[in-house]
C-alpha cells in the first residue's frame, strides 16, 4: 500500500489517528502519574518475600546474558526497540501493509483494555523493577518520563507484546509477520534476563493479554457517521496535528528538566 493510497483512505487515516491517540494518551498518563498516582501503595517489600525475587536469582540471569556477548546485545536491541517498536511494527503491518481492518480493530481495543486495566492497578499499588531494587548497572529509560519505574506489575511491555503476537497469529504464514511475531515473543525473555522485570510481572502481563484478547475476539468498529462528512484533506490535517502534538509530548517526556519545572509549578513545590 503506497503512501498516496494511505493519505486518501478514510478508514486507514481514522484508525491510524485512533492508535496515535491511545498511545500518547498513555504517555500523558505517565507524565501525570506523579500527581494522580501519589497515593499508590508501594508493596515492593512484601513482594520480595516471594520466591524467584532474590538478588542472587536476578544477578544470575543478568550475568548469564552478559557472559554471552552476542546474545546480550541482541537482547538489548530488542529491549530498546521494545514497547514503541512492537506497537509501531504491528500496527504498520496490520493497518498499512495488510489493510486488515478487523485485526486492526481487535488490536486497538486490546491496547485500550490493557492501558486501562494496567493504569488502574498502578494507581492502586506498585512495585519497583529488579534493577531499581538491587541498584544494578542496567541501561534503561529511567532518566526520562517515557515510562515510570512503578509501572512494573503487571508488565504492560509484555502484555502489549503478547497482544501483538495473538493478533498477528492469523498472518503467521507471512514472512514479515513471522519476524514481528518472533520479535514480540522475545520480549518476555529479554525483560527477564536484562533485569527489567520480575518473572511475576511477565506472567501477569501475558495472562492479562490473553484474557483481554479472548474478550475482544471478533471486535470490529464502524467509523462514526460524522467522520464521513469530514473531507479527506481535513482528516489529513487532523492526522498531521496529532503527530505534531505527539512529538511535543515525546519531547516533554524525554526531557525531565522541562517536565520537572512544569510539574513543580502545578504542585506548587519549590
Amino acid at each position: 500500500m503506497g503512501m498516496k493510497d494511505i493519505l486518501h483512505d478514510r478508514e486507514v487515516l481514522a484508525r491510524l489517528n485512533a492508535f496515535v491517540i491511545i498511545y500518547f494518551g498513555w504517555i500523558i498518563f505517565g507524565l501525570l502519574y506523579p500527581i494522580i498516582g501519589r497515593y499508590s501503595v508501594d508493596v515492593t517489600g512484601q513482594f520480595l518475600k516471594l520466591p524467584l525475587t532474590s538478588y542472587d536469582f536476578v544477578v544470575t540471569l543478568l550475568s548469564f546474558a552478559r557472559d554471552h556477548v552476542l546474545l546480550y546485545y541482541f537482547m538489548k536491541a530488542i529491549y530498546f526497540v521494545g514497547f514503541s517498536g512492537s506497537i509501531g511494527l504491528t500496527v504498520a503491518f496490520l493497518l498499512l501493509y495488510k489493510k486488515d481492518f478487523r485485526a486492526s480493530d481487535e488490536l486497538f481495543i486490546r491496547y485500550l483494555g490493557l492501558y486501562t486495566v494496567s493504569g488502574a492497578i498502578y494507581c492502586i499499588f506498585h512495585i519497583y523493577a529488579p534493577h531499581v531494587v538491587y541498584n544494578l548497572p542496567v541501561e534503561s529509560p529511567a532518566g526520562t518520563y517515557l515510562t515510570q519505574q512503578e509501572f512494573v506489575l503487571p508488565s504492560l511491555h509484555n502484555a502489549i507484546a503478547t497482544a501483538n503476537a495473538i493478533t498477528l497469529w492469523k498472518h503467521r504464514g507471512n514472512n514479515i509477520a513471522k519476524i514481528i511475531i518472533f520479535f514480540n515473543l522475545m520480549v518476555p525473555v529479554v525483560t527477564l534476563f536484562l533485569g527489567h522485570h520480575w518473572i511475576y510481572d511477565i506472567i501477569s502481563g501475558i495472562v492479562l493479554a490473553f484474557l483481554i484478547s479472548k474478550l475482544t475476539e471478533g471486535y470490529t468498529s464502524r467509523l462514526p457517521s460524522g467522520l464521513h462528512s469530514i473531507q479527506i484533506s481535513e482528516l489529513r490535517k487532523i492526522t498531521a496535528f496529532g503527530l505534531i502534538f505527539a512529538t511535543i509530548v515525546l519531547i516533554m517526556a524525554s526531557k525531565p528538566s522541562i517536565y520537572s519545572t512544569i510539574l513543580q509549578r502545578l504542585l506548587g513545590t519549590p
